[in-house]
């Protein structure tokens, strides 16, 4: 269980017991230290923190240099930038992901209301660029989200109205929520918390108006239409920027804008970090990202061991036996991870529909239920997953503190027959002459699926389901699109069906309880009332039936307790009602996973955690990686 401490006075014990003693002499790689002789930089206990956190390797103390290679898909493939050098937020989950711990805080308190939220900086930390870095920074970065114009980010679970700032000195700065919220450092320290510590205000000021007047002048005078525009690209969530200052163990040196082949990163000198012997992070000099324009180009690139560490797109249960293979020659190997996402494929009908008749259709639980049990999920396993996996629908895995059997395992055999029973039963008897059967309204059962074509086992699973329809007499139209396209479709409310794999699967539900109840832009299966629930103005809102209004309910009293045990409880409840609902359709519970490594790479993880929330590898310290030869 995630375990959140409300105070962060033993952990800033840990902290400097872990650490080296005051006033011991650093060390740092033999590029700075050049640097520093040469008179361009200053030396390197003037570039650390008073007291910089203490990172205890995973295997040994590393040694200096080498370039990390890993590749990108497209032109806006961030997630693994913000998973790999972008992790550094101002709290981090811990390895294990237990505990929420400091990061760029040097400590952190929360009162018993988890109503305010205070953190203590680190004397003398500094940006990238050598500018202090102080709580007017992180002032300014939640102003900016704040802002009625930037319009925050709706889908990162912040609700920015309710968040107060407050400098209390330049070292301390206090956030107060309007309402209690037990899930606040968990949210501020997944994928999504980054935000409050990528925007210097020195350097960002610029493109926001209540600092520069002439933001959106700056902005356009660089290319972006709008200063909101600039902000996001530039200062937040892209990294369009190469001059950007960071906090990240890595610096930026080459723009990801479309236009370059590489993007490229050098070691960060004002980095905060050091090891056990006082060592400055990181080991490893540059990293190197190659832009590629599909999966199959990344694939190549690990059997020709090309990738030092990465499982980005390509680590799939298909791709394996090719990349198992190639370890010898590659120059690589396999490590473990454990994926936290509970299913490989969950198909969700459009329960909101603009059309009356296919949500009348839609809506119908044993519609639903008869197309769960006409998936055969063993052959499914059998043809794309090589035989691992279980059947499993959108459920908590096994392994989970909240794990719900009813949810998990409910109509996940094969039983075409029940299936076109329940069918028989709804009035769905006539068919046309091809087997289809006539719904409702008379017309042929055709649903429209559109699964985004980067990812090929959403296309190879699906057609195996519209062999499986076919034979219940559901016509699927399964068909492979762009992923902006898909997405589109989806946030316009004019699928009928969408696909995608499962997150939130361990601690992540609470966070992210997507396919649970309408929780986001996510929740495909009803955009509506996920729109409804995220009180964001959208002319798609629509009040939810009572059962699913019941779950929101249960959801925001939820957030407002910090107690861990009360929260499994209501979430328990909430997953209950999901069990009886039966929103969507899963298919099959991952197994384990897997990420390429370079045999002379040391510190390399064995069973992470995968998934989004928790960003893998980010926990590990990807500065603590290093070559050993």
């Amino acid at each position: 269980m995630l375990r959140t401490k409300f105070t962060g006075v033993s952990l800033v014990a840990l902290v400097a017991l872990a650490g080296p003693a005051l006033g011991q002499d650093y060390t740092q790689a033999p590029d700075l230290q050049a640097a520093v002789e040469a008179g361009t930089l200053p030396p390197v206990e003037e570039r650390l923190p008073v007291n910089p956190m203490v990172v205890t390797p995973l295997e040994s103390v590393g040694t200096y240099g080498g370039t990390w290679r890993s590749a990108l898909k497209g032109t806006y493939d961030t997630g693994w930038i913000r998973r790999t050098v972008g992790y550094q937020p101002l709290v981090a989950y811990d390895y294990e992901w237990t505990e929420v711990v400091p990061n760029v805080a040097e400590r952190f308190e929360v009162n018993d209301e988890a109503t305010e939220f205070t953190f203590y900086l680190r004397e003398g930390h500094k940006w990238s660029d050598g500018a202090p870095f102080t709580a007017e920074d992180l002032l300014f970065a939640l102003n900016v989200m704040k802002s009625s114009a930037y319009g925050g980010r709706k889908a990162s679970g912040f609700e920015w109205d309710k968040i107060t700032g407050e400098v209390v000195d330049p070292l301390t700065f206090k956030m107060t929520l309007s309402a209690p919220n037990g899930l606040f450092l968990e949210r501020l320290a997944s994928v999504e918390g980054q935000f409050i510590v990528n925007a210097a205000k020195h350097y960002c000021g610029k493109y926001f108006p209540d600092v520069d007047p002439a933001a959106t002048d700056n902005a356009k005078a660089e290319g972006f239409d709008s200063w909101t525009q600039a902000m996001e690209q530039s200062c937040f969530f892209n990294f369009v920027d190469e001059d950007r200052p960071l906090l990240f163990a890595w610096r930026q040196t080459t723009p990801y804008d479309g236009l370059n082949q590489l993007i490229e990163w050098e070691r960060n000198p004002y980095f905060f970090k050091v090891d056990t012997e006082g060592n400055q992070l990181p080991y490893i000099d540059k990293v190197q990202m190659v832009q590629t324009e599909n999966v199959e180009d990344i694939v190549l690139k690990a059997v020709n061991g090309e990738i030092d560490f990465s499982n980005r797109h390509f680590a799939t249960v298909t791709n394996k036996p090719v990349i198992f293979d190639g370890q010898e020659s590659g120059g690589y190997t396999l490590k473990s991870t454990v994926d936290a996402r509970m299913n490989h494929a969950i198909f969700q009908l459009n329960l909101t529909h603009d059309d009356p008749e296919k949500r009348k259709l839609y809506n119908e639980k044993d519609f639903r239920t008869a197309l769960s049990l006409a998936m055969d999920r063993e052959e499914i396993i059998d043809v794309v997953f090589a035989g691992q996996g279980e059947p499993y629908q959108a459920a908590p895995r096994p392994s989970s503190q909240f794990y719900n059997e009813t949810l998990a395992k409910q109509f996940t055999e094969y039983d075409p027959d029940r299936a076109n029973e329940l069918l028989d039963g709804l009035g769905l008897t006539e068919r046309n002459s091809d087997g289809i059967r006539l719904g409702f309204d008379g017309e042929p059962i055709r649903i429209q699926l559109f699964s985004p074509s980067d990812q090929v086992e959403f296309n190879d699973i699906a057609q195996l389901v519209v062999e499986h329809w076919k034979e219940i007499g559901i016509d699927l139209d399964a068909r492979n699109a762009e992923r902006s396209l898909v997405y589109e479709r989806v946030q316009n409310n004019t699928h009928d069906m969408h696909v995608w794999w499962g997150d939130g699967g361990m601690s992540d539900a609470l966070l992210d309880p997507r396919y649970y109840f309408p929780f986001n832009l996510e929740s495909a299966f009803a955009e509506k009332w996920a729109q409804h629930f995220m009180a964001g103005g959208s002319t798609l809102a629509e009040a939810p039936p009572a059962e699913v209004q019941k779950q929101m309910d249960l959801y925001l009293e939820l957030i407002a307790t910090p107690d861990k045990e009360e929260q499994k409880a209501i979430f328990g409840e909430i997953l209950d009602i999901a069990a009886e609902q039966f929103y969507v359709m899963g298919t099959v519970l991952p197994a384990d996973g897997y990420i390429v490594a370079n045999k002379n790479l040391g510190n390399v993880p064995e069973g992470q955690v995968y998934t989004w929330v928790y960003p893998q590898p980010g926990p590990m310290e990807t500065a603590q990686l290093y070559f050993k030869k």
